[in-house]
């Protein structure tokens, strides 16, 4: 399992520090760690913007310009779920760090004593998260995003167009691929050229259905149906299954 790490920290020498801690304890536990280190939250915010996802952001609250309670509020508004660590050499900031839900606080000097078990715990947390993830490269990055917020797939081409909430994304697959990789949760085949996730739909008719955002898809007639039996089952609490 990879584990995508960003640590952001204007203080290249306590930066410096966390990236060592984690490859020591990549080494110790035989984990695959992927490790981006930032300089300012403005530089990891557009690395963010470009595509790159993370599992887990250990973040230094005093930056200059945009400083880390900043940081942390863009970041909230964009991947609620992602774990954030926040380092500090004060505690005045606790008050501030309930209003974007930190994993855990570190004190600088940061120690390997007190940094391990926090960065296990946090790998508990990404292992029972990871299932509720969908992952896929796109260019040079790997994006990871939560199901929950995938609104559906759509084939174009060679390429599978992903719309969710915020955004969408292209990357190369087939979308019979996306479909057995997605096998068992809560998306659903109604048409050749599109794969709906079943939470996020609004309102159903026979021809048609509407998600959250606004967006109308057509049912395919052959796919007619199978999708309103399989409709109704949701809407009554039973199992879904997307074949």
């Amino acid at each position: 399992m990879m584990i995508k790490i960003g640590i952001c920290d204007d203080d290249l020498k306590s930066a410096g520090l966390i990236q060592r801690y984690l490859e020591e304890l990549e080494q110790k536990y035989q984990y695959k760690l992927e490790i981006e280190v930032y300089s300012s939250g403005e530089e990891l915010i557009q690395d963010y913007e470009e595509g790159s996802g993370f599992d887990l952001i250990y973040l230094d609250i005093e930056m200059k310009q945009m400083d880390g309670i900043e940081t942390a509020r863009w970041i909230r508004e964009h991947q609620y779920h992602m774990l954030l660590i926040y380092i500090s050499s004060y505690d005045t900031y606790l008050k501030q760090l309930f209003e974007v839900e930190p994993f855990r606080f570190l004190q600088k000097p940061v120690s390997m004593e007190e940094f391990e078990p926090v960065f296990l715990k946090a790998v508990e947390r990404i292992k029972e998260q990871k299932g509720e993830y969908f992952r896929f490269q796109s260019g040079r990055n790997m994006i990871n995003l939560l199901c929950r917020d995938i609104l559906y797939m759509e084939s174009s081409g060679r390429k599978v167009i992903v719309h969710t909430i915020n955004r969408t994304y292209e990357y190369y697959d087939k979308l019979d691929h996306v479909e057995e990789q997605l096998n068992g949760m809560r998306f659903v085949r109604i048409h050749k050229a599109y794969l709906v996730n079943m939470d996020n739909v609004e309102a159903f008719q026979y021809e048609r259905l509407s998600l959250k955002d606004g967006t109308i898809l057509n049912i395919s007639e052959k796919n007619r149906p199978r999708i309103r039996s399989i409709f109704w089952n949701y809407c009554h609490g039973e199992e879904t299954n997307g074949r």
